[in-house]
C-alpha cells in the first residue's frame, strides 16, 4: 500500500457490523411478535427466506420490500408504523464482527478514520451508537443526511475533505462492489474490497480480502 496513505474510510453494514445476522434476528423478532395474531402464508422458515430475499442485503428498499411482504403476511401496522418499529428494533439488534474493535484499535493511532454509510439517518446513527464505535471516527457521513448516496463520488470527496486529506491519500474499505469499490475508484480513493464471494470483476486489479482483519496486512 502507498506510504502516503493518511486516512482509512469504512463502510458500515457488512463491513464493520454483521448486518446479515442482525436482519435474521429482526425477522425472528417480528414473526414471534406478530405471527400468532397475524398469520402468514407458508412456514416460518419460508417466511424468513422470503424476507431475506426481498431485503436483498439492504438494497431491496423498504418501500419496495413492504408491499411484497404484505402479499404473504397481513401486517398489523400502517407502512409508516411498521417502518418506524422495524428501524428501531433493527438498530438495537446490531452486532459487530469479532475483529472490528481489534482493527479499529490497530489503525486509530496511525490514520484518520472515517465512515460513509448509505441509509436512513436515524437507523445508521442508532447502529453506530449501539455498538459504541463512534469515538474511533473523526468523521461519519450518512447518506440520509446528504444530497448524495454511494456510489456518487461526491460523497467520498466530502469525506476526504472533512478528514483533511486528498482522495489519493485515502483508502476506502467496503463489501459491496457497485457502491464501495466503484464509488471509491471514481473519486480517486484506493479501495479494499471485502468479499468471500467467487464473483469476479476482471476490470478490478486492486486489493481484495476475505475478512475485515485481513486489511491490516495492507496498511
Amino acid at each position: 500500500m502507498d506510504k502516503n496513505i493518511k486516512a482509512v474510510i469504512f463502510d458500515l453494514d457488512n463491513t464493520l457490523i454483521n448486518r446479515r445476522e442482525a436482519f435474521l434476528k429482526l425477522c425472528d423478532y417480528l414473526i414471534k411478535t406478530y405471527g400468532e395474531e397475524y398469520p402468514y402464508e407458508g412456514t416460518r422458515e419460508e417466511l424468513i427466506r422470503y424476507m431475506v430475499e426481498i431485503d436483498a442485503d439492504g438494497y431491496g428498499g423498504l418501500h419496495n420490500m413492504i408491499p411484497r411482504l404484505e402479499k404473504v403476511w397481513k401486517l398489523p401496522h400502517s407502512v409508516e408504523d411498521f417502518i418506524e418499529e422495524r428501524n428501531k428494533i433493527f438498530g438495537d439488534l446490531t452486532v459487530l464482527y469479532p475483529e472490528t474493535l481489534e482493527v479499529l484499535e490497530a489503525l486509530k493511532g496511525s490514520y484518520k478514520l472515517g465512515m460513509i454509510t448509505n441509509g436512513y439517518s436515524s437507523v445508521q446513527r442508532n447502529k453506530v451508537q449501539k455498538v459504541r464505535i463512534g469515538h474511533y471516527f473523526e468523521d461519519i457521513i450518512v447518506s440520509g443526511e446528504e444530497e448524495w448516496i454511494k456510489p456518487d463520488p461526491r460523497i467520498f470527496l466530502k469525506s476526504c475533505a472533512n478528514l483533511g486529506v486528498k482522495p489519493e491519500e485515502a483508502v476506502y474499505v467496503g463489501d459491496y462492489y457497485p457502491n464501495d469499490v466503484v464509488g471509491a475508484l471514481s473519486a480517486g480513493l484506493k479501495p479494499i474490497w471485502i468479499t468471500e464471494s467467487p464473483e469476479e470483476h476482471p476490470e478490478y486489479r486492486g486489493i481484495r480480502v476475505k475478512r475485515l482483519k485481513d486489511i491490516l496486512g495492507y496498511l
